[in-house]
């Protein structure tokens, strides 16, 4: 489809109008972008705040490294690795089955973040299978390693705030 005006202020994003699951991948790492902004604004423990603000640039890098110039190599996936392993120390590795989204209104947006950070690496695999790119693995592996971080701040920020998490158990599974 082409735009349906030139008008500047009438176009929300130069590529909005595009047939290909890339911009559906930049709308999805906007968001998760935004999402994170929010959790900024939100109440955190000092841990949780570094992090969230090493990562949020980190993710707009990750939004333009499939159209653009690959912005995300191994230092950032290790930094994040390290930032994952240690909150899975701080949870003691963790709990151990699946809970249900929520507790603490931080850790129930940061679940939000988790779910965004799904349709991320959703909109990579997209693309992959659309044929018209092929995004660098390390951008895999980065967006699913964001929707773990993203589940483990969750639980540390509950237990940061003593608010009990509830178990999930499957009758499917």
């Amino acid at each position: 489809m082409r735009p349906v005006s030139k008008d500047h202020g009438e176009i929300c994003y130069p590529f909005i109008y595009e047939d290909s699951p890339v911009c559906d991948f930049e709308i999805a790492s906007d968001e998760l972008c935004s999402r994170v902004g929010l959790v900024l604004t939100l109440e955190l423990d000092d841990v949780s705040r570094d992090i969230l603000r090493r990562l949020q640039p980190n993710v707009y890098h990750l939004n333009g490294s499939v159209r653009g110039k690959l912005a995300i190599d191994e230092t950032q996936l290790q930094e994040l690795y390290q930032d994952y392993n240690a909150l899975r120390e701080k949870l003691d590795g963790g709990f151990k089955g699946f809970v249900l989204p929520g507790g603490h209104r931080t850790s129930a947006e940061l679940h939000l973040c988790r779910t965004q950070a799904k349709k991320v690496v959703r909109a990579l695999v997209a693309i992959e299978h659309s044929g018209k790119r092929s995004p660098a693995p390390i951008l895999f592996r980065y967006a699913n390693l964001l929707a773990n971080v993203m589940y483990a701040l969750a639980s540390y920020t509950n237990r940061v705030q003593q608010v009990q998490e509830v178990e999930f158990v499957s009758r499917s599974y």
